[in-house]
C-alpha cells in the first residue's frame, strides 16, 4: 500500500505541521511508501485531492492530515471528480474541533490514529451530506450545516484575538463557549419553514438549526446525539426562542448535549430534508463561515469510502 499524504500546516495554530513530522518519522521507520503533499492555502486540498482522482490510482490510500475544514475539502474534490474507482480516505486528525474524528470513532491521538490506517483492510462506506440552493449551486458536509445561532458563534470565535491562544493551549472549545454567551444576548429570531417527505412545517421565532451527518458539533457538543455517520440519513434541529429565561435553559442543555431533550426544540429525520430561512443569517459547513444568507436549502446523502479506522467498527 501507497500512502498519498495531503496535510495542512496552519491547522489547529500549527498542530498540523507537528502532527505531520510525527506521522513522518513513523512512517520513514516502518519503512512504508508515502508522499506528502503540502497544502498552502484554501482551496489546495481540493486541488490535490481531484488531481489524483484523475490519476486513477490504485494500492493507494489518501490519507488527510489537518481539520475538518481540510478533510471537507478533500472529500469535496473527490465526489466532484469522476473516478472509475473511488480513492479511498483515511484521516490523522489535527485541527481545533475534530469532531468528524469523534463521529467516526477515530483516535485524536496521531500514532495511535495513524496506527488505525496501518491495521485497518477493509473500507467504509460512510455517509457524507449534501446540499443544493436555490442558485443550483451544491457541496457537501461531513459534520453539519448550521444556520443562525451555532453559525454566528464561528463568525465570533474565527474573528477573536483569542482564539489563536486558546487553540495552542488545546482549548479551542472554550473559544467556542465563550463566544456563545455574546451570541446568546445578541443574535435576533428568524423564520425557517422545513419540509421533509410528509410534512411541512414553519418556525417564526427560530435560534438555531443544525443540520447533522454525525452527534459533535463545536468540538465535541452533541448537538444531534442519536445521529450516526454510517446511517444514509440526516437529522435537522430547530431551535426556538421563546423567551430569555427558556432560551437560557435550552442553550445549557445544547452545551451539555442534550438539545433535543429542550420543549423548545424540534427534530427531524430523513435521507432529504429542505428549508429555508430568512431574513438572511449567518451560516457555516464543517466550522467554516458562509456568511450571511437567506438560505433555501435541499439536503440529501451521499458514500463515500473511507478505510475502517473507526474504533467503533473494529
Amino acid at each position: 500500500m501507497h500512502y498519498e499524504i495531503i496535510t495542512n500546516p496552519v491547522s489547529g495554530s500549527g498542530k498540523g505541521r507537528q502532527v505531520s513530522r510525527k506521522v513522518q518519522q513513523a512512517l520513514h521507520q516502518k519503512r512504508l511508501s508515502f508522499r506528502i503533499n503540502v497544502s498552502h492555502h484554501a482551496g489546495q486540498p481540493r486541488q490535490l485531492a481531484q488531481q489524483f482522482a484523475r490519476q486513477s490510482l490504485t494500492d493507494t490510500c489518501l490519507i488527510v492530515i489537518g481539520g475538518d475544514g481540510t478533510l471537507h475539502e478533500v472529500v469535496d474534490g473527490l465526489l466532484n471528480t469522476q473516478q472509475k474507482s473511488p480513492l479511498p480516505v483515511a484521516y490523522i486528525p489535527a485541527g481545533t474541533g475534530n469532531d468528524f474524528a469523534r463521529g467516526y470513532g477515530i483516535a485524536r491521538k496521531p500514532l495511535i490514529a495513524l496506527q488505525q490506517i496501518l491495521d485497518a483492510h477493509h473500507l467504509h462506506w460512510i455517509n457524507v451530506g449534501h446540499f443544493v440552493n436555490s442558485h443550483h449551486q451544491s457541496g457537501i458536509f461531513l459534520n453539519n450545516f448550521g444556520t443562525g445561532f451555532d453559525a454566528a458563534i464561528v463568525h465570533r470565535t474565527n474573528t477573536s484575538r483569542v482564539k489563536k491562544f486558546l487553540n495552542q493551549h488545546h482549548l479551542g472549545t472554550l473559544s467556542y463557549v465563550a463566544k456563545a454567551i455574546g451570541v446568546l444576548i445578541h443574535q435576533p429570531s428568524f423564520t425557517v419553514k422545513v419540509t421533509t417527505h410528509d410534512q411541512t412545517e414553519t418556525f417564526q421565532q427560530a435560534y438555531l438549526v443544525v443540520t447533522s451527518n454525525h452527534p459533535f458539533i463545536g468540538g465535541g457538543i452533541q448537538v444531534a446525539p442519536d445521529e450516526s455517520i454510517d446511517r444514509s440519513e440526516l437529522e435537522l434541529v430547530v431551535l426556538e426562542k421563546k423567551h430569555f429565561i427558556t432560551l437560557l435553559g435550552s442553550i445549557i442543555m445544547f452545551a451539555a448535549g442534550k438539545v433535543t431533550k429542550s420543549r423548545h426544540a424540534r427534530v427531524f429525520r430523513g435521507s432529504q430534508l429542505q428549508y429555508s430561512v430568512s431574513p438572511a443569517q449567518h451560516g457555516q459547513i464543517d466550522g467554516e463561515e458562509l456568511g450571511c444568507h437567506q438560505f433555501n436549502l435541499t439536503m440529501t446523502c451521499e458514500k463515500y469510502p473511507f478505510l475502517e479506522q473507526s474504533i467503533r467498527t473494529k
